[in-house]
């Protein structure tokens, strides 16, 4: 999988919906089922730091993520928390059942995800792709 830097103003959009959702989140707002429905699902989850941050994150197996496969994610920092649910830096997540193992360190679970990515055979560019060429926009990216 290959990753592409966010543009100026998809960080400033991200950055500001975390803004909003928090500012929502505080007067006692939660998120509602089209919101959820929406949001990837991550479970077989432990709770550890952000690599350099020390804030709160998950690591745990995600599906339905918007630029992500299926498999090992680490979450960027968990901004809010409730049932089910978490809002991070960059979107909500669905929780499910975490795993039995209450932590996990900010480099084992990178370990873990390298060992995961040195598995994985490099994607071979599509037919007729020009090196040239800038990347394609993601489809669905923000929702």
């Amino acid at each position: 999988m290959r990753f592409r830097h966010l543009s100026l103003a998809e960080i400033a959009k991200r950055r500001a919906d975390a803004a909003r959702d928090q500012d929502l989140l505080g007067s006692g707002w939660t998120p509602d089922e089209r919101t959820l429905a929406a949001a990837p699902f991550m479970t077989d989850y432990v709770e550890t730091t952000y690599p350099g941050t020390g804030e709160p994150a998950l690591y745990g197996r995600c599906t339905g993520h918007p630029m992500l496969a299926d498999g090992p994610v680490m979450t960027s920092p968990i901004l809010a928390r409730g049932d089910g649910w978490i809002r991070t830096h960059g979107r909500f997540y669905r929780t499910g059942e975490p795993r039995a193992e209450p932590t996990i360190s900010p480099e084992t679970a990178f370990d873990e995800l390298v060992d995961r990515l040195a598995s994985v055979p490099p994607p071979q560019p599509p037919a007729g792709w020009d090196p040239g060429d800038d990347l394609p926009e993601p489809q669905g990216y923000g929702s």
